[in-house]
Formats: structure tokens, C-alpha cells, sequence
């Protein structure tokens, strides 16, 4: 195992523990986008967790609209906000 393969499963364990799954799932892609661009690490890191914080946005409203037992049809979805 070299010590990419290392850094990589102890970076997947940390993330599974801090239940940051977004990032779990991007990191890889961004990294490689990251060094391929030359972004500067506040960049990349500004993106992962960005990307992060959306993805639990977009889950605590499709929880809210689920508890919310609106009919059906009454909520078009985040991309819409209209309420009929």
C-alpha cells in the first residue's frame, strides 16, 4: 500500500466519522480538479464544503416537506418554491 492509498482510507474513515458524506463522495474528483487547476488549498476546500453544506440543505427540506404532509402536487420542489 503506498501512502496515497493510506491517506486515502484514512481520509474516508474520518469523513464517515464526521458524517460529511457529500465530501466523502466529491473529494476525489475535486482534488484532482484542484491539482490539475492549481487551486489554492482554501479553494478547494471552500468548494468540498460548500458542496456540503448544500447537500444537507437540500435534505432537511425534502424532511420538512415530507413531515409536512402537504397534498399531493401542493409543493413543486426546491427548484420551484411555489406552493399552490
Amino acid at each position: 500500500m503506498t501512502q496515497t492509498d493510506a491517506d486515502t482510507a484514512r481520509l474516508t474513515l474520518a469523513l464517515n466519522e464526521l458524517r460529511l458524506p457529500a465530501i466523502k463522495a466529491l473529494w476525489a474528483q475535486f482534488a484532482q480538479q484542484a491539482d490539475k487547476e492549481g487551486w489554492p488549498a482554501a479553494r478547494f476546500l471552500t468548494a468540498l464544503v460548500e458542496h456540503e453544506l448544500a447537500e444537507r440543505a437540500r435534505k432537511r427540506i425534502e424532511l420538512h416537506v415530507s413531515q409536512a404532509r402537504l397534498l399531493p402536487g401542493a409543493y413543486s420542489g426546491v427548484s420551484g418554491r411555489s406552493f399552490r
